[in-house]
């Protein structure tokens, strides 16, 4: 009864001004329907339930009685029923839905179905009202709008530091073996070799790898290969050749190098041979798990890294490296592309729309991202005598940073920095950002739409890494990449090269 009413009065003490009491304002009011100014505004006194669904990673989502979900349903007058999807369910439960024809009411769309149903009439045009919502209005254009049909706004994108996960090594493994950290790929070679074959983790077993990759069902291809993609000369999928886009399925002699490099990996157990089955994480994991001596790793998690890792070995340490040079001194990173979109479903009432957006605009504001990010102040932490901030224990159990961390957050690289962290911490998360800037690997068509991408691209995409990860397994000869080039060319390629290049020059 007692930590009942210490929530509750947190709650009322940290939402002051939110929910019961709240009054509508300019930024509460949206249209009727798409482009009506005059529709009435919704003043807050219905109580609303709002079915949202979205995309979960390791740990799950929340229970509906979850405090952070409670705040929010106070300040709003909503009843929130969340659904996690976990990330690698993600697509097949988007088509499960558009099957049926049974959206929620707001849900996160993966770019390649937006693309798919944008014109299908599903999604809430937000431009019309934009204006009404100053902090969703201060979102940078260029991921704003891409993708988006012109002049309308069906989605809003889901931020995320575009260079942000860096490459790291066990630092500890390397002083084991007396190496160095590696600069190029010769030594990179050398170093994942010793790693799987020179028992660093001194068990007296044969059970580590140099390093891992996995498949990421989503975009159809395999991921935590970027490095040595782009170290090899591939494009990151496209590339501005002498103004024209080009992709890099044409790229046959730079794809031979590449997987003659892989294949040998793969032979001799540098590379983790479970690849092929390997899900979103599992290179983590595996890193954590003491398995894996390369992975990247996401700087915002670094200390969660750190502690798995030690609960195993306590003297382990890892440390962030730039990607190594290739043979011709080329490099990058993983780059990832903001393009998949938050979206509110079309066919709800408008009032019910009108709450939506007066959330995820809050979400954005200065007082709603401190609440995505460090929670309800007297539940996950609380200010100290010296003006400080201290984290309480509810912080961990709650996980009070989902809806920031999942959902809708600022565009801001200080997403994950949470008020009671040491500033020299935040430091060093920024400079990993700042080295991995050095290294930008962009996809010169993201964004761009083209009928025969929306329609074909994702089978051509499957056959295309279907035949990579066959020659990186030996099942294929490496002269096997010349046929699937000009399959995929054959098969549509040739087609979507035509109609990007359109929209590029647009």
């Amino acid at each position: 009864m007692k930590k009942t009413l210490l929530v509750f009065c947190a709650l009322a003490l940290s939402f002051g001004s939110l929910a019961a009491c709240s009054k509508p304002d300019a930024a509460g009011t949206a249209s009727q329907k798409v482009g009506d100014s005059k529709a009435a505004a919704d003043d807050f006194s219905e109580k609303m339930t709002i079915t949202w669904m979205a995309r979960s990673f390791q740990g799950g989502g929340w229970p509906d009685d979850s405090p952070m979900i409670q705040a929010l349903n106070k300040k709003f007058n909503v009843d929130v029923k969340m659904q996690w999807v976990p990330a690698a369910n993600y697509k097949e439960k988007l088509n499960v839905l558009a099957a049926s024809n049974d959206f929620p009411d707001v849900f996160l769309v993966l770019n390649p179905e937006f693309n798919k149903w944008k014109k299908q009439g599903l999604f809430l045009d937000i431009q019309p009202t934009l204006t009404q919502y100053p902090n969703l209005a201060k979102i940078p254009k260029d991921p704003l709008y891409a993708l988006n049909p012109k002049d309308k706004l069906l989605g809003l994108p889901y931020y995320i530091t575009e260079n942000r996960d860096t490459l790291s090594v066990r630092e500890d493994w390397l002083k084991k073996l007396g190496l160095s950290a590696p600069k190029t790929f010769d030594e990179f070679y050398e170093v994942a070799k010793a790693f799987a074959l020179k028992d660093p983790d001194g068990n007296g077993k044969q059970d580590t790898t140099g390093f891992s990759l996995y498949y990421d069902t989503t975009s159809n291809s395999i991921k935590d290969i970027e490095f040595i993609m782009a170290g090899f000369g591939l494009y990151n999928q496209w590339a501005d050749v002498n103004g024209k886009l080009v992709p890099y399925q044409t790229q046959v002699a730079e794809w031979k190098n590449l997987l003659t490099f892989l294949n040998k990996a793969y032979n001799e157990g540098v590379l983790d041979k479970d690849f092929p089955v390997n899900k979103i994480r599992s290179t983590v994991d595996k890193f954590e798990s003491n398995k894996v001596g390369f992975a990247y790793l996401n700087p915002n998690d670094w200390k969660n890294h750190q502690a798995a890792i030690k609960k195993l070995v306590p003297d382990a340490a890892i440390t962030p490296l730039g990607p190594p040079k290739g043979p011709t001194g080329k490099t990058g990173t993983a780059n990832v592309d903001m393009l998949d979109k938050n979206v509110i479903n079309a066919k709800i009432d408008p009032k019910k729309q009108q709450r939506i957006l007066k959330i995820l605009d809050y979400f954005l504001s200065p007082e709603g991202s401190d609440y995505i990010k460090n929670g309800i102040e007297g539940v996950h932490y609380k200010k100290t005598a010296d003006g400080k901030f201290e984290k309480l224990e509810a912080a961990d159990k709650d996980r009070q940073n989902l809806f920031n961390n999942w959902v809708l957050r600022p565009f801001d690289p200080s997403i994950q920095m949470y008020k009671w962290e040491d500033p020299a911490y935040h430091q060093m998360i920024r400079d990993m950002f700042t080295q991995n800037d050095k290294y930008t690997w962009k996809n010169k068509a993201a964004g761009l739409e083209s009928e025969t991408l929306t329609k074909s691209g994702a089978n051509l995409n499957l056959k295309w890494w279907e035949t990579v990860s066959k020659i990186i397994m030996g099942r294929e000869p490496v002269s096997v990449i010349e046929k699937a080039s000009a399959d995929w060319l054959a098969g549509g390629g040739n087609k979507i090269i035509e109609e990007l290049n359109v929209s590029y020059k647009e």
